[in-house]
């Protein structure tokens, strides 16, 4: 077995651990409560073997790779921080898993067949969630703002592979992309309006802008990222300044007490801005009701300090500039579109940045960095 065949193979192994921590998490909810908690170690060490099976840590010295002594240093501050603040373990393997997809991110192609098994995988949820399974307002174990945010993640997944797929196709119509993104987003919209979740709405409003108005400029990305760190600024400031008052909508009110949640986290945040809080928010924040941070980004903040959170920063802006760096497509379009849609929905939500919706923006930067890498065809790896 030559050297090719046996990379190949190994990166079937990783994908085959994302499919099954996806389909366990989305489908059956016995098997959520049971895998989600342990998800994150299990894509720790997926995502290990697949910077392994694609990274020389050698060549990482020799050519002195400054974002892979800055993951290394995200890490090893986490730690640091962790037992400072006396975090929980669980927590270092999110901020690790982060940290390396945001690395891996433009370093990876899969070929059509290993990114269509993810892409596939995410159609069929999708369809699930939207055809199949009627019963999750209000008489469901299930919490009816996750179940929307996993209609919108496979949508944007298995868009962007859609679009990947038929891109070599120089004959089909731009019109048919528009029709047919029209055609699943209104789908999409139509769902989650129905289990009533006005984040991800706001997500998918998000990635129409993005993907339709937008400019695919490099000064979105700090714009976007910037956006989404002080939207929980204003809806304190309402919140306290009484602005908000009385504005209801879809029979809560404008936050929902996530505003709360927020200014709570800020007081304590503020007393430990280097280590962050850690994870601990039973020690941290007893008199909270609901201990979460209901923010992709915040949560990293919070819980691991500036330093940590301005290393993860600085490697999200960077992958966010490589995907509007490529020449325009309407792969770049759909992924740049998905991935500010997974940044508004992340801006009330953990979302992203927790298994396994991490493995999906994973995803959306391999279809954009294979595309990249094989504009005409994206050809298949050897084997």
């Amino acid at each position: 077995m030559n050297r090719k065949k046996v990379h190949y193979l190994i990166d079937w192994c990783v994908i085959i651990t994302f499919l099954a921590v996806i389909w366990a998490c989305w489908i059956n909810h016995d098997m959520w409560n049971k895998v989600t908690y342990v998800a994150p170690v299990y894509i720790f060490l997926a995502l290990g073997v697949l910077f392994l099976n694609h990274v020389s840590i050698i060549d990482c010295f020799k050519s002195k790779d400054i974002e892979f002594f800055l993951i290394c240093g995200g890490m090893i501050l986490g730690c640091i921080n962790a037992v400072l603040i006396k975090s929980g373990i669980g927590t270092l393997f999110t901020l690790a898993d982060f940290l390396l997809i945001l690395y891996l991110a433009n370093k990876i192609q899969f070929d059509k067949i290993q990114l269509g098994a993810i892409g596939v995988s995410c159609l069929l949820i999708w369809c699930y969630w939207l055809f199949i399974d009627k019963s999750v307002y209000k008489d469901t174990v299930y919490n009816p703002n996750g179940v929307s945010l996993v209609i919108f993640s496979t949508f944007c997944v298995f868009l962007c592979y859609f679009v990947f797929l038929i891109s070599s196709y120089a004959q089909i119509s731009k019109w048919l992309y528009h029709l047919v993104i029209l055609g699943l987003l209104y789908l999409s919209a139509k769902r989650v309006l129905s289990l009533h979740c006005r984040g991800v709405l706001a997500a998918i409003a998000s990635w129409a802008i993005a993907y339709y108005l937008l400019p695919k400029k490099k000064f979105t990305a700090p714009v976007i990222l910037a956006v989404s760190l002080i939207i929980p600024i204003l809806y304190v400031w309402m919140w306290k300044s009484g602005a908000a008052d009385g504005i209801v909508i879809y029979g809560k009110r404008l936050a929902s007490g996530r505003d709360i949640i927020w200014y709570e986290f800020s007081k304590v945040f503020i007393r430990h801005p280097i280590t962050g809080i850690g994870s601990d928010f039973e020690r941290m924040l007893p008199g909270l009701y609901l201990k979460e941070v209901h923010h992709a980004l915040l949560d990293l903040l919070f819980v691991h300090g500036i330093p940590v959170f301005l290393v993860i920063l600085y490697l999200f802006y960077k992958r966010i500039c490589d995907i509007i760096t490529t020449s325009y497509s309407s792969v770049m379009a759909v992924c740049l579109a998905s991935l500010y849609g997974m940044l508004a929905s992340g801006t009330f939500e953990n979302h992203y940045i927790v298994a396994p919706y991490n493995i999906l923006l994973l995803t959306l930067f391999l279809i954009s960095n294979t595309f990249t890498q094989h504009p005409s065809s994206a050809k298949e790896a050897a084997i």
